[in-house]
């Protein structure tokens, strides 16, 4: 049974509604940050500001809908369900990049990434190994603590609001599905509008490849949800994609001519690894009586 009691927080009958509200605050809380995203570029800022859109969003969906705000699921909940949510993207980025070094679509250790983070983080002569395990302990770990604010923002809205409202309605695939497909139909202005993408080619291709990678994590990100009661799982597996995946794997791989085909979030791999994970937390799903709505 999910750790989450729905059936005394939310009113059925309110759910869709909710939904809809949500989607429509959205969108429009989205259109200043996408603005200013479009006009000066992907500024650190203005990412932040888009990132906290939804978590608006559900914030002022709850006082107009007269929901309680604990439907959200503030409580942090049990560690080993915050445990596996930072541990799963470390550990699908892994398989795949691990796939893509061995299949030579990218090379395992780009020495401007070494020299890069040497710089930034002035270890300038010191040793390769040492400036790769320093940046890993301060791009993965101490960026941490940043990446979960920014992905709290979006976490509120997409896990925190629209699990519980859907849940009440459609299954955990549905759900699941649904939260994926709206996730990646937000981020479609970066993909196709700024440098938000692999190059300005194949646009469709890669969006569509991010869509799976999102509606992939939805699947897992909802079970983690439910799980646990707390979108919390949902903030630490978001950063730690964030952080590990895209911080850490992809700009320390080698890209070849053809790379962007097969490497980072647009690529072929990592979409197709998250797939298997999502799949088998579907799985998992299942057994655990989330086939239904839950009542």
């Amino acid at each position: 049974m999910p750790a989450i009691g729905l059936e005394d927080l939310v009113d059925r009958k309110k759910t869709l509604p909710a939904v809809a509200v949500f989607i429509l605050l959205t969108g429009l809380f989205s259109c200043g940050p996408y603005y200013l995203l479009l006009e000066q570029g992907l500024q650190r800022y203005y990412i932040s500001g888009l990132m906290w859109c939804p978590g608006l969003a559900a914030l002022l969906t709850c006082k107009l809908m007269g929901f309680p705000l604990s439907v959200l699921g503030w409580k942090w909940g049990l560690a080993r369900w915050q445990c596996m949510a930072f541990g799963l993207p470390i550990l699908y980025g892994l398989c795949a990049y691990a796939f893509i070094w061995a299949g030579g679509f990218a090379g395992v250790l780009n020495p401007r990434y070494i020299n890069e983070a040497g710089a930034h983080l002035g270890l300038m002569g010191w040793s390769t190994e040492a400036v790769l395990v320093l940046s890993i302990f301060v791009f993965g770990g101490l960026a941490m603590v940043w990446r979960i604010s920014n992905a709290l923002g979006e976490e509120i809205g997409w896990r925190g609001l629209l699990v519980p409202m859907l849940m009440r309605r459609f299954s955990f695939s549905v759900t699941s599905f649904i939260i994926g497909l709206l996730w990646a139909l937000w981020h479609a202005p970066l993909i196709f509008y700024t440098s938000y993408n692999a190059g300005p080619y194949g646009l469709e291709w890669q969006f569509l490849n991010f869509s799976i990678l999102l509606v992939s994590m939805s699947f897992i990100m909802t079970y983690l949800r439910l799980k646990s009661g707390s979108l919390w799982t949902a903030a630490v597996f978001h950063a730690a994609h964030n952080a590990y995946v895209l911080s850490l794997l992809e700009p320390m791989s080698t890209k070849y001519e053809s790379s962007w085909r097969y490497i980072g979030e647009f690529g072929l791999v990592l979409p197709f690894v998250t797939a298997v994970f999502a799949l088998f937390f579907w799985y998992k799903a299942r057994r655990d009586g989330f086939s239904d709505p839950l009542n």
